[in-house]
């Protein structure tokens, strides 16, 4: 490198030695301590703000990349929360819809109560029609039950050829082989034990059936013929019944009657309440979609509901009592219920209990009425005897008085 040094002293010494000052300008091309020192350390120290600078990019690249993922992770956070949201509100309506309008199993409670009614006027129309004989195949029950009063003589001569069918085991020891009691019945005792009302005739032991069959039906009828339906006497004659005695002699068995019908009534009732009723058949049918329903009907039905599908009138409220009382299959069932489907199964218990409190109040008025013809006749027992014994004085007296 050319130095120019001394030429500039040189020019500062001739000036100053005249006494001249004048301002020269000066050009430095080169210095040492700005090479060697100055420059270096700007150099490194340019590095170093060169590193600071990356180093704050990073940083801000760093945070603006975290801020980013924050905010997507904060909005897909909130899509998550809002689409749970939506699909908690979604699932709510489903499940309210469910329960209002879908169907439950135990929609044998819906045909219950709907057939209810229909099978209680079936049953009380085959009452009518049993007290003329009509829905009895044995021929001699049936025309003993359907013959016009016979003298009790005759009577009895009816009813010995009528239990000839329902002989028992020790009747057959005294007089088997007879005409009388060919044999020991299927039926023993059909037409002189309750329980051919209550439970159906058969054998002894047998368990109770609540829908008979036709030839329990039978056996019912002649046991209420033998109970409830005596022969007092005989029906006169076209002739006879013109005199005043035949007169006042149907006028007796005209109220005689009226009493018998009284008698016989709730035993005809509970009969007709014991056969297959038709109208039973859709509402089983539809019960026993219900997995506890049906097994409640396999446990406990009758063998001519299981072998038929129809249910007698009795059979049909003791099955929809028991399905609930007595089915820890329903319990089951009711556990599953909310909402309201549970409401108004509810409500089909408590018109179910209010439907037989009905039958039972029935009951009652018939209970009250016989009770009170009960009480007529004791008054008769009492005071008739006394009153024609006037009667017949008092005729006298006047016929006395007369002559």
């Amino acid at each position: 490198m050319k130095r120019r040094y001394t030429a500039t002293v040189l020019a500062v010494s001739l000036l100053g030695s005249q006494s001249v000052w004048a301002v020269i300008p000066v050009t430095v091309d080169a210095s040492v301590p700005i090479t060697t020192e100055v420059m270096p350390a700007l150099t490194t120290l340019q590095a170093t703000l060169a590193e600071i600078l990356s180093t704050d990019t990073q940083i801000g690249t760093a945070i603006v990349q975290a801020s980013d993922k924050q905010v997507s992770a904060t909005t897909e956070a909130s899509r998550a929360q809002r689409e749970a949201d939506i699909f908690g509100r979604e699932t709510e309506r489903l499940e309210r819809a469910r329960g209002s309008f879908t169907v439950a199993d135990s929609i044998c409670s819906e045909s219950a109560s709907g057939v209810a009614a229909a099978v209680g006027r079936t049953s009380r129309a085959g009452a009518s029609l049993l007290a003329g004989g009509q829905g009895v195949s044995s021929a001699v029950v049936r025309n003993t039950v359907a013959s016009l009063p016979v003298a009790p003589r005759q009577g009895g001569y009816r009813s010995a050829a009528m239990h000839a069918a329902y002989c028992t085991s020790s009747e057959a020891t005294q007089y088997g082989g007879t005409d009388l009691c060919p044999g020991v019945s299927d039926l023993p005792g059909g037409d002189i034990e309750l329980r051919s009302l209550l439970d159906g005739a058969g054998a002894v032991g047998k368990a109770p059936d609540l829908t008979f069959n036709q030839d329990q039906v039978d056996a019912g009828m002649a046991y209420m013929k033998n109970s409830a339906r005596h022969d007092g006497g005989r029906v006169p004659g076209k002739g006879e019944i013109q005199s005043a005695t035949g007169r006042e002699y149907q006028g007796l068995m005209t109220q005689y009657k009226a009493i018998q019908s009284a008698a016989a009534q709730p035993q005809l009732d509970i009969v007709a309440a014991s056969q297959a009723n038709p109208a039973t058949h859709d509402a089983l049918a539809e019960a026993l979609q219900s997995p506890s329903a049906a097994q409640y009907f396999t446990a406990t039905a009758s063998s001519e509901a299981q072998r038929t599908g129809v249910m007698s009138e009795r059979e049909f409220e003791a099955f929809e009592v028991g399905r609930r009382y007595a089915n820890t299959a329903y319990e089951t069932d009711l556990q599953q219920m909310d909402g309201d489907n549970l409401t108004r199964e509810l409500i089909r218990v408590q018109s179910l209990s209010n439907w037989l409190q009905l039958s039972s109040k029935n009951e009652q008025r018939q209970a009250s009425i016989i009770a009170g013809q009960q009480l007529a006749l004791a008054a008769d027992a009492k005071y008739v005897p006394q009153l024609q014994e006037l009667a017949s004085k008092m005729s006298s007296g006047v016929s006395a008085n007369a002559n």
